[in-house]
């Protein structure tokens, strides 16, 4: 009959060293996700001014080019009043598109609004 017996704690470190490497690459994959995403909503947002900026200037085709060339995927133009209101949406960033693709849900949108007109005063 053969008996185990456990002496002194070896292995121990290389176990604890596989626990905080895996926490710490964890913690950096969920930080570049938030990090990505917020890039993303900036960038939409410059888009979106960009777009209405354009749309005062032009008209809501010239906004349109200008929004495309930024990324959007999506567009939305009014202007009315002196006003341009204007949505665009980009998509989200890469890790963010896989996990929604491998759910099986559709590829999630970053979206921003931006207006431009005359002020009030």
């Amino acid at each position: 009959m053969i008996v185990m017996s456990w002496r002194g704690d070896a292995g121990v470190g290389t176990v604890l060293g596989l626990v905080l490497a895996s926490v710490l690459l964890g913690a950096g994959a969920v930080i570049h996700a938030l990090v990505s995403v917020s890039v993303t909503h900036q960038r939409a947002a410059v888009a979106a001014d960009l777009a209405a900026i354009a749309a005062m200037t032009h008209d809501c085709a010239g906004a349109e080019r200008v929004a495309r060339a930024q990324g959007a995927i999506s567009f939305a133009c009014d202007v009315s009043g002196g006003d341009a209101v204007v949505t665009v949406a980009i998509p989200a960033p890469g890790i963010l598109t896989r996990l929604a693709t491998w759910a099986g849900q559709e590829p999630p949108v970053i979206a921003s609004s931006s207006r431009a007109g005359h002020s009030g005063g």
